[in-house]
């Protein structure tokens, strides 16, 4: 009848969220490896991460750290090896994560309302360029090969054309990093380059000189926003401490206000669906 009755009472207070998330689940010895995919820079990366990370240790009593790469594929390894359990990462790797080892979605964020996002291709507020094609022959900054935004996108239009990146323009190179590319378009080191739309109109919003400098000439249908995603070999009691987190940030003050810092509005449940059509472009994309 005792072991009953305690039987009970722990499924009430797991029910009812009393107990500290990660509370003798989680070894606190081992850290939790959060890594964040090289959209951004290095440096404001982590100052935009900082006060996150500090709050999942917290809500998780254990050591939560940040790992970052440069290229995309680094994060994919990471999240295939087990090394990094969770991952905010954009929506190319996650297609490509997906088909090559199982990378799951665990939770989308919402920002300025929207679950979507869109592929910009952006030139210089001088060029005298008004639209796509005529941007044959030119130099063009891709951010990364799995990038669809910044990269799959593009190769698709060009592909719909009846044509390769190789033949249509004079050159091109990668800037790991959709800062770095609307820097590298901006400083007249491209001619042009496509970008992820969150990335450009949140510098512009903040007055970036480098984005101030350029102008949009082509925006792509919306896509499933950049997702967080869980590696295949995080345990289950973990994908599901870091999700209840996510989703409860809004209802707590603290995480308001860090989601606030992150330019996030809430979290949600992913609808796979969403990434659909971003996972068309990759399964037909020809080099």
């Amino acid at each position: 009848m005792g072991r009953t009755l305690q039987y009970l009472l722990a499924v009430v207070i797991l029910s009812c969220g009393a107990a500290p998330v990660g509370a003798g689940n989680i070894r606190a010895e081992e850290p939790f490896v959060f890594a964040v995919s090289p959209m951004a820079s290095p440096v404001v990366t982590a100052s935009t991460f900082a006060d996150f990370i500090d709050y999942l240790s917290e809500k998780m009593q254990r050591k939560v750290i940040l790992k970052q790469r440069r290229k995309y594929q680094e994060i994919n390894d990471m999240l295939k090896e087990g090394r990094a359990k969770v991952a905010f990462t954009c929506t190319g790797a996650y297609i490509a994560g997906r088909q090559e080892f199982g990378l799951q979605l665990l939770a989308v964020p919402v920002i300025n309302g929207k679950t979507t996002y869109h592929s910009y291709i952006i030139v210089h507020k001088d060029s005298p360029i008004k639209t796509f094609e005529e941007l044959k022959g030119k130099v063009f900054a891709f951010t990364d090969p799995l990038s669809l935004s910044g990269r799959l996108y593009v190769t698709s239009l060009l592909n719909e054309r009846g044509t390769v990146t190789s033949e249509y323009f004079r050159r091109t190179f990668y800037t790991a990093g959709h800062e770095k590319s609307i820097e590298t378009v901006a400083k007249g080191l491209a001619d042009a380059a496509s970008v992820d739309s969150l990335i450009y109109d949140d510098l512009r919003a903040k007055g970036d000189p480098n984005a101030m400098a350029l102008k949009i000439i082509g925006i792509s249908p919306p896509f499933g926003i950049p997702p967080f995603v869980v590696s295949p070999k995080t345990t289950e009691q973990e994908r599901r401490d870091f999700l209840h987190i996510l989703l409860y940030m809004k209802k707590d003050p603290k995480g308001r206000v860090i989601l606030n810092k992150l330019g996030i509005d809430d979290f949600k449940m992913p609808e796979h669906s969403a990434y659909k059509s971003a996972m068309e472009i990759r399964n037909r994309v020809v080099e």
